[in-house]
Formats: C-alpha cells, sequence, structure tokens
C-alpha cells in the first residue's frame, strides 16, 4: 500500500470515528462547535473505549471483528437516535458548517505527515519502546496488551494510547511502523483543532475577526514557538548554535534547560526534562504525554462549556454561527448534569492514557468549577463528584490491574509513620525539594515566552478600570514581600510566579462575576501557574530520586494550559487599554514572542537535515536498508507466528543500539513477547512488585547463561520454563550488544546452535546473519 494511498485511508477512518461520536456528544447536550472539536479530537478514543473496558474487564477478542462491531452500533444508534428526534436536518446543517474545522484538521494531518517524512526513523530516546507498546496492541487478540519485554504478563504502564492506535491499524491492515508515524500526524492535527476550538469558546462575545486572531495566536503559542534557549544559545555563539546537529545543538539543548544541583547525597548536576509541545512534536516520541494530549485539550473544552452552563437567563452565544439563542432552564439544568458526566469520561480516558495528567487536570477543573459565577458551593461539589466518578469508572479496569511504580519503599520511613494511612501514603508518594532550586535565568528561559504575555495581561487587567487599581503602598509591599521570600528561601519562583499568582487570584475575586469564559481562562491560567510553583518545593517519588519526570509531566500541560489561557485574555485586556502603555505592552510581546520563534524553524530543519531527503512513512526503512536480514526475518515471524509466540531474543540496555540495530528489535518490531527486553525501563515499571523485580532479576541471570555459557542443564529448563517458541539468533546474539551495555558481551552463538539441534530443536528460518530455532515437533 502506497504511503499516500495509506494515509488517506488512515484519515478516513478517522474522521468515521469522529463522526460515530458527533450525535452521542450532542445527545449529552454538548453545543455543536464543542461536539465538532471533541470527535475530532477525541473520537477514536472514545470509539474504542467501550471496547478495551469490556475487553478488559472480560476477555472479549481486541480484534479487526469486534472493532467494527463496536463502531457500527455507536454509529447507527447515535444517528437513530438523531434521526428518530427529527433533528437529521440540524445534524446535517452542523456537519456542513464544520468544514473548516474538517479543513484544519485534515490539513494539519497532511503537513505533520509530510514533515515527518523526511526522518521517520524509530529509533533513540524512547520510539523502540514505544513502538513494542503499539506492536503488541497491534498484534495481540486480546486485552491488556502482553508486554512484550516481560513474556507472561501484562504491560505494567498506562496503555490505552497505544490501544487506540493499535485498533486503527488492526482495522487499516497497516504495520505498526506506518502506524507510528501515522498516529503522531493524527496526535498533531487533533491538538491544534483542540486548542483552537478550545481558545474560541473561551473568546466567546466579541467578533468573528478576534476570535479567529485568538485561535491562531492558540496555535502559534502552543505548536509554533519554543523557550527562550534557541535564542541565548544564538546570542551566546551564533555560528555554532546553527552549525550543531540538532542533538547538539539547539533542538536537544531547549529540552534541558533547569539542571538541579546540591544534592544532599550526590554532588554530580542531574538535568531536567524540559518538553513542549513543538520540541515533542519535532522529536515524535509516541509517549504518553503526547498520546494524552487532544485528549487534555478535549477535557478543557468540555469545562469551557461546563462553565457557559452557568448561564440560566442570559443569552448564551453557541460557535456554530453568528447568532445568538436563548436555552431554556430546563435544557441548561439537562447540561449541568450531562457535561459533567462528560467531563469525567474524557478525564478517565486521560487516566488511562497518561496518569501523570490527571493530577494537574483536576486541579483545573476544580478551579474552573470554583471560579463560574452564580454557581453554589453545593453544586460545585456535586459536579466535582460527578466527574470523579465517572473518571474512575472509566479507569477501574486499568487501576485495578496496575501495580504503582512511584513512591519509596516502606522500609524508608520511620513504623510509626507507616502505620498512619493517609500520612504513610503521601510520605512515600511526595517528596520534597531539598536541594538547590531553579534560578532566575532557568526559570525565564524556560517559561518566559508564555509567562510575559500572561503578566502583560494580568498588567493590562489591572489597569482596566479605577476600581480596579492597586494602590501604590501595597502593590510595593506585595513585591517586596515576594522578593524578600524568594531570596530568603532560595526560591526564584516565588518572585517569577508567586507574585504574579497573587494579582492573579485578586483579579479572579474582584471578577468573580465575569463572563464564565473569562473566569475559565483565568483559571486555567491559575492552575499552570500554581503547578510550575509547587514543583519547586514538591516532586513524585520514582525511581530516579529527582524531580526530572515531574517536572518534565507539569511544564508540559502547564505550557499547555497557557497556550490556550492567554490569547483570549491578553487580547480582552489590550483592547480595553486606551492608553500609551497598550503600544508598549503589544512591543513587550512581540519581543517575547520573537524570541521564542526561532526554535520552530530551525528545529524542524536540522531534524530534516535541510529537507534533504523525502523517505515515506516507514519508520523502520533505516532497519530495512541496513539490516535487510534482520528486517526479512521480523517480516517472516510477523506473517508465520502466533501472536501469543514467545520468541527468546537477546536481552537489552535501555535506549541501546548497535549501529543501525535497536536492542530487542524482534519483540519491539513483532509484538510477539521475549522473556527480558530493556531492563532498566522494566526495572522501572515494576519496582512497585517485589515478586516481578525478583523475577527480573533471575531472568537476566538465566539470559546471559542461556547466551553466553548455553549448555544442557541451562537452555533446556529456559524453553520449558518460559515456553519458549522460536529462539532468534541474529546480529546482536552473535556479536553482543556494544560497549555500552554490560549484558551480553561474549556471546556464543554456535554452541547454543549445536545445544538447541541436539534436544530437538531445528532452523526453521536462515537469512543472512538470522537463524530462527523451533522444536522439530511441535509441543
Amino acid at each position: 500500500m502506497r504511503d499516500l494511498e495509506l494515509a488517506v485511508l488512515w484519515q478516513a477512518i478517522w474522521l468515521a470515528a469522529a463522526a460515530a461520536t458527533v450525535p452521542w456528544l450532542r445527545w449529552l447536550h454538548l453545543p455543536a462547535r464543542p461536539a465538532q472539536g471533541i470527535a475530532l479530537a477525541a473520537g477514536p478514543a472514545l470509539v474504542v473505549l467501550p471496547l478495551w473496558w469490556v475487553g478488559m474487564m472480560s476477555g472479549i477478542p481486541f480484534t479487526r471483528a469486534t472493532l467494527f462491531l463496536v463502531f457500527s452500533l455507536l454509529a447507527l444508534v447515535g444517528w437513530g437516535l438523531v434521526i428518530a428526534r427529527g433533528q437529521s436536518w440540524q445534524s446535517l446543517t452542523e456537519i456542513i458548517r464544520a468544514w473548516p474545522l474538517l479543513l484544519v484538521h485534515t490539513g494539519a494531518f497532511a503537513l505533520y505527515a509530510l514533515f515527518r517524512s523526511y526522518n521517520p526513523a524509530i529509533r533513540y530516546t524512547e520510539k523502540p519502546m514505544e513502538l513494542a507498546f503499539l506492536s503488541a496492541a497491534w498484534a495481540n487478540p486480546h486485552l491488556p496488551p502482553p508486554d512484550p519485554w516481560f513474556a507472561g504478563r501484562p504491560i505494567n504502564y498506562y496503555t490505552f494510547g497505544y490501544v487506540e492506535f493499535g485498533a486503527i491499524a488492526k482495522t487499516l491492515g497497516c504495520q505498526p511502523e506506518f502506524a507510528f508515524i501515522l498516529a503522531l500526524a493524527s496526535l498533531f492535527a487533533s491538538a491544534v483543532t483542540a486548542a483552537y476550538v478550545a481558545t474560541w469558546l473561551l473568546h466567546t462575545g466579541y467578533g468573528a475577526k478576534a476570535r479567529v486572531l485568538a485561535g491562531v495566536l492558540a496555535l502559534f503559542l502552543l505548536v509554533g514557538i519554543g523557550n527562550w534557549q534557541t535564542a541565548w544559545l544564538l546570542l551566546q555563539d551564533p555560528r555554532g548554535a546553527l552549525a550543531a546537529s540538532w542533538w547538539a545543538g539547539p533542538g536537544w539543548q531547549a529540552s534541558r534547560v533547569i539542571v538541579d544541583s546540591g544534592f544532599p547525597w550526590d554532588s554530580t548536576p542531574r538535568p531536567t526534562i524540559n518538553e513542549f509541545p513543538s520540541f515533542s512534536f519535532v522529536l515524535g516520541d509516541l509517549h504518553p504525554h503526547i498520546l494524552s494530549l487532544p485528549l487534555n485539550l478535549s477535557f478543557l473544552i468540555v469545562l469551557i462549556a461546563l462553565a457557559q452552563a452557568a448561564r440560566v437567563s442570559e443569552p448564551l452565544t453557541l460557535p456554530i454561527d453568528k447568532s445568538t439563542c436563548h436555552l431554556s432552564q430546563a435544557h441548561v439544568g439537562r447540561e449541568r448534569w450531562t457535561l459533567p458526566i462528560l467531563a469525567g469520561i474524557v478525564l478517565g480516558c486521560l487516566w488511562i492514557t497518561n496518569t501523570w495528567g490527571v493530577p494537574l487536570a483536576t486541579m483545573t477543573a476544580g478551579l474552573i468549577l470554583l471560579a463560574r459565577p452564580r454557581s453554589s458551593i453545593w453544586m460545585t461539589v456535586v459536579h466535582g463528584a460527578l466527574i470523579l466518578s465517572a473518571a474512575a469508572f472509566v479507569a477501574f479496569p486499568f487501576q485495578a490491574n496496575y501495580v504503582p511504580a512511584y513512591g519509596a519503599p516502606a522500609e524508608e520511613l520511620p513504623a510509626f509513620l507507616e502505620r498512619v494511612p493517609v500520612a504513610g501514603w503521601f510520605l512515600r508518594t511526595v517528596g520534597i525539594v531539598v536541594w538547590e532550586r531553579s534560578s532566575f535565568g532557568e526559570l525565564l528561559r524556560t517559561h518566559g515566552p508564555l509567562l510575559v504575555p500572561g503578566l502583560v495581561a494580568l498588567v493590562a487587567t489591572f489597569r482596566a478600570s479605577d476600581h480596579q487599581r492597586v494602590r501604590p503602598a501595597v502593590l510595593a509591599s506585595a513585591v517586596g514581600f515576594a522578593l524578600v521570600a524568594g531570596l530568603a528561601s532560595a526560591t526564584p519562583a516565588l518572585v517569577v510566579f508567586g507574585l504574579p499568582l497573587a494579582g492573579l487570584a485578586w483579579v479572579m475575586w474582584r471578577e468573580r462575576t465575569a463572563a464564565p469564559e473569562r473566569l475559565a481562562a483565568l483559571a486555567m491560567l491559575a492552575a499552570a501557574w500554581s503547578a510550575i510553583l509547587a514543583v519547586e518545593f514538591f516532586y513524585l517519588r520514582d525511581v530516579f530520586g529527582d524531580r526530572m519526570n515531574t517536572v518534565f509531566k507539569v511544564y508540559f500541560d502547564a505550557w499547555v494550559l497557557q497556550a490556550i489561557a492567554v490569547p483570549p485574555l491578553l487580547l480582552h485586556a489590550l483592547a480595553n487599554w486606551k492608553s500609551w502603555g497598550k503600544s508598549m505592552a503589544i512591543a513587550v510581546v512581540g519581543f517575547s514572542l520573537l524570541a521564542a520563534a526561532p526554535y520552530t524553524p530551525l528545529s524542524v530543519w536540522k531534524w530534516t537535515d535541510g529537507f534533504a531527503q523525502l523517505i515515506g512513512l516507514d519508520g523502520l526503512a533505516y532497519l530495512r536498508q541496513a539490516h535487510p536480514d534482520e528486517f526479512r526475518a521480523i517480516t517472516w515471524l510477523r506473517e508465520s507466528t502466533r501472536p501469543d509466540a514467545v520468541v527468546l531474543e537477546a536481552p537489552g540496555c535501555s535506549y541501546g543500539m548497535v549501529g543501525e540495530l535497536p536492542h530487542n528489535r524482534v519483540s519491539m518490531a513483532t509484538g510477539r513477547a521475549t522473556i527480558l527486553g530493556w531492563e532498566g525501563h522494566e526495572y522501572q515499571w515494576r519496582r512497585g512488585s517485589a515478586r516481578d523485580l525478583a523475577t527480573l532479576q533471575k531472568r537476566r541471570e538465566l539470559l546471559l547463561r542461556f547466551f553466553q555459557e548455553p549448555g544442557m542443564e541451562t537452555v533446556p529448563s529456559v524453553l520449558s520454563t518460559y515456553g519458549i517458541s522460536y529462539v532468534f539468533v541474529g546480529t546482536l546474539e552473535r556479536t553482543g550488544l556494544g560497549p555500552n551495555c554490560p549484558f551480553l558481551q561474549s556471546p556464543a552463538a554456535e554452541a547454543l546452535g549445536t545445544v538447541l539441534r541436539q534436544i530437538g530443536w531445528a532452523p526453521v528460518y536462515q537469512d543472512g546473519a538470522v537463524t530462527i530455532y523451533a522444536p522439530v515437533v511441535r509441543r
């Protein structure tokens, strides 16, 4: 199947899934434009969700037939309800009016797929891991997907995103290496579409041109810029920064700005991860933070719609056209009950796709609910309970089987604290930052492009009217207190974010009767700044023992919140700023964005080597070209073996690669499980289970003996214990895993082949350096 044909069919399936979910979203009383945005961004996830839920609970097959059955039921019942209610013409009109969103989604999909075609290689970073999960979901007919790198156990990770895209690949019949690239294109298109719709909703009450401007600005902030690190590197050494590769230059370095140091137990500095959307989409890791981005934005869309439903007697402008209609008290009442349930369903999808995103999403929801005008505390509590209950119901099959890999061991706490349920769990789960905190320069280079427009909007709001101005003495006292607190605690973030947060809280209080969209935007900005400030003091205790992952996940989602909230707040503030300071404010914002603009074009240019060669959508084209014998063997395994076959290959090191051959390339590309894959990652995922950790150590020791010292006492035992169907002996099993990996330095491939033949195994496939063994008589 040609790349263009494959891409067209993939997008057609995506749009069909979106069309199947639209009537259900409208049935839950979501207005037309939000329903269209969520359907385009999260439609396939909502279609796959029922089968995933039932499959996790009952073992129902996860196949093309069941996927088609679920899709058909959802589409037929949903559109049947539309026809039964006599709303066919209205629904058709709404679809026709959605053509700009369809065009935006399809155009963004095509543009990103074209960009990716110049460097689609699934290698380096965690791409092999992500392809392994996608291959497992694609190959296996049951849920949960088995762990391709820990045979006999399910994946102990949040995998719904891989199941979603594995489902599309199953339906289309395309290989995982193509689905990987097309999934990234769909995620980019969905993020762009959902971000535009969310910002459009937040700018309700303004003219069409102003709302389009807000949406375009949001897209620019979301995927069009980077942080200020690139400008900083260009100022320091412009020639060197421009000449460096993507990995050595601004491309990669923009994600490693904040470096922690001063650890009481280690003097070695540790860089944190400071990703943002344009970096992540250029790098192209199919990681949970990217898989969940459309869901995150869809959740915001539902929350904004829920905030708008706070209007009871006021006109409610629906963003489907320029008209204004009045909703009846009964209709608004129904919205107030159905929209929290929908928000909970989307939050549940986020939970099972990227659990790290749930805390900030939940905090954002709480602030938006609290900020709604004329909303009682009782109604806020009820809505919050509905959202959390629906989310917990959706996530139950995942959470019931997931063994948390975060948290310190219980023995690290004093016994009296461990016996206190809440206190013990909290102290083992949440760590306190006792080392040096982020500097002023690091914070500004990382957050400046979105912080500066947010501050300008905040300052403009302070000046909006006389009754909202703060007395100079009060303002000076607040600034002085923040400076003293920041210097005394060596926490510059108290000045950079703490002081603006105080001003933002004051604005939200003074404008508590403002339009619900404006209050929702202020709440989103408050959630983002609060989260950034919080990680200066607290982090989730994981295997690394520092805040690297916490900063990574929080910063990424905080960037998304600011990109959506800042444009309507900024444009509203500038529209009401009548003094000479307006020009200065525009100049400050313009300079801030100009300093952030070089990242994306420079990064794209470096990643594609100046668009030197159009390769296509095959993410394993490099493997096919560098090791054709290995790839042909992988193809044979895909076509000739059962999905539940266990294929023994050499164990691997995390991120390991020898030449153009990734460690654990067989399980990565076929979805067939092996005994042990990337040991470092398996340790991260399974550190919450003492049994799995003991098993992991045992597997490592057995495999080293199996490949390096094969004998009659070792080989048969390993084969029978783990139910091995095939033994793969290729380049890595013959030459080892390279100098950077301590495993398998001296493999004995010939001796292993001799022992296998002696116990009744024989080659069933041979090509170049690859020999695949299987028992002569099937057991």
